[in-house]
């Protein structure tokens, strides 16, 4: 793998039971991603999104092919993948966040680092930079329960951000009430990766999400179809075979 790739999928198959019958939720799939480089992929529901991005931050292993990061291999071992979370490797960001109630919304992005074991007074520091990096440092002493939803949005991205991640997987980014909310944070995502020069994948449903992304993949029935840089904004979706059952996640 070339030093210039940070994040490696190579032919990785993952696979689920559903009663006798046993789905390919991933089927092979490749994927290369490199510093300062922003790709979406667009699914529909239940097409495998989630696992994908949950495989590719080492949360899950797959079954087949593997994961490299940074020119190494993903390990097995749990201790190993933590070590890639915490020391600046690899960050997940889903949409479902539910944060602890009772803290401002600095602790709450404080928090990663005071896990690692990062003083309280370093841990603020840092947390109050991710926050003003992504427009909502003035909300550092709010709690987190009057904050509205882009803004919890926002602080959960700051807390991802807050261990300086070189690369950066998103599932889901949003469902915001108003347009303006979705076209600000949508922008604020496609500047990170040449602001911070990490790598960035963004998955979700919704094709607005990923509008103005340099590559889009989409996924369907377990398959990943590409597109070279500038060619197109979206590929379409291979057509879908029936299937009973669960599809994957």
């Amino acid at each position: 793998m070339s030093v210039s790739c940070l994040l490696r999928l190579d032919r990785v198959t993952k696979r689920y039971r559903d009663g006798a019958r046993e789905i390919a939720v991933l089927d092979e799939v490749s994927l290369d991603l490199r510093p300062g480089e922003a790709s979406g992929i667009v699914g529909e529901r239940r097409s495998g999104k989630t696992t994908l991005l949950r495989v590719a931050a080492g949360v899950e292993l797959p079954d087949g092919g593997c994961v490299c990061f940074a020119g190494s291999r993903v390990a097995p071992s749990i201790d190993d993948r933590a070590r890639l979370w915490r020391q600046g490797g690899i960050a997940l960001v889903c949409g479902d966040w539910r944060p602890p109630a009772g803290r401002r919304a600095l602790e709450q992005v404080a928090m990663p680092l005071m896990a690692d074991g990062v003083s309280a007074q370093e841990a603020d520091r840092s947390a109050q930079l991710a926050l003003e990096r992504v427009n909502v440092g003035s909300l550092s002493g709010a709690s987190i329960e009057t904050l509205s939803i882009a803004e919890r949005i926002r602080v959960n991205l700051a807390r991802a951000l807050v261990r300086e991640p070189r690369v950066l997987l998103i599932d889901e980014p949003a469902v915001l009430p108003g347009p303006s909310d979705a076209r600000e944070l949508y922008a604020l995502l496609r500047g990170l990766p040449r602001e911070l020069g990490l790598g960035m994948l963004i998955a979700s449903e919704d094709v607005s999400a990923l509008a103005g992304l340099p590559r889009v993949l989409s996924l369907g029935d377990g398959r990943l179809s590409s597109s070279r840089a500038g060619e197109a904004d979206v590929i379409r979706f291979p057509a879908s075979r029936t299937r009973k059952g669960s599809e994957g996640r």
